[in-house]
C-alpha cells in the first residue's frame, strides 16, 4: 500500500511537472482546473496500472520450478472498468520439486500447493492426490511433506476437483 502510494504520488508530481513545462514554454498561463485533474488522472492510472500488472509482476518473481497453475481473474463495483476487463487478483502455483510418489500407494502424490493473493500473505497448502480415484486431501499445515508416510486420517474429497490441480499433477 505505501509503494503505491509513492508511486503514484512521484507519478503525479512528473505528471504537473510536465504540464508545467509545456505551458511555460507555449508562454501562456496554465488554467486553474487543469492542475487537480492532471493529478487525478495520473494517480487514477498509476493505480489501474499497478493493479493490473501485480498478477504478472508476482508470477515473474516466483522461484525457478514453481509453475501457475491457475490464474483467478475478477470484477469489482468500485473498478467499473473491470467488468469490461477483469484483472487478475489471485492465482495457485505448485512447487514442482516437491511432487513425491508415495511408494506404497500406486497414484498418490504429494504437493505443495500455493495460494498467492494480492494484498495477503502466501499460503502453503500440502496437498495428496490419488490420481487413480480422482481424489485429493489437504494435510494439516506443517505436515512435512514425506513419500513414507501420511497421516492416519485424511479427509479426501472425490471427483477430481480442482481439476487444474490434478492435471499439473497427474501423469498422463
Amino acid at each position: 500500500m505505501f509503494v503505491t502510494f509513492l508511486v503514484t504520488t512521484c507519478l503525479a508530481a512528473l505528471a504537473i511537472g510536465v504540464l508545467l513545462v509545456l505551458f511555460r514554454l507555449a508562454g501562456r498561463a496554465i488554467p486553474g482546473f487543469l492542475i487537480p485533474a492532471t493529478i487525478g488522472v495520473s494517480i487514477l492510472g498509476g493505480v489501474i496500472y499497478l493493479r493490473y500488472s501485480w498478477a504478472d509482476t508476482m508470477i515473474e518473481r516466483l522461484p525457478e520450478g514453481v509453475e501457475v497453475i491457475q490464474t483467478f481473474r475478477d470484477s469489482s463495483a468500485y473498478e467499473p472498468w473491470t467488468y469490461l476487463w477483469p484483472r487478475a487478483t489471485h492465482f495457485i502455483a505448485i512447487d514442482q520439486p516437491t511432487i513425491a510418489a508415495h511408494p506404497g500407494l500406486p497414484g498418490v502424490y504429494l504437493v505443495e500447493m500455493l495460494l498467492i493473493a494480492e494484498g495477503n500473505p502466501t499460503m502453503t497448502v500440502p496437498q495428496a492426490l490419488d490420481c487413480e480415484r480422482g481424489r485429493r486431501s489437504s494435510l494439516p499445515p506443517d505436515t512435512e511433506l514425506n513419500p513414507e508416510t501420511l497421516p492416519d486420517e485424511l479427509n479426501w474429497q472425490f471427483d477430481r476437483e480442482p481439476a487444474y490441480l490434478f492435471d499439473a499433477v497427474c501423469p498422463d
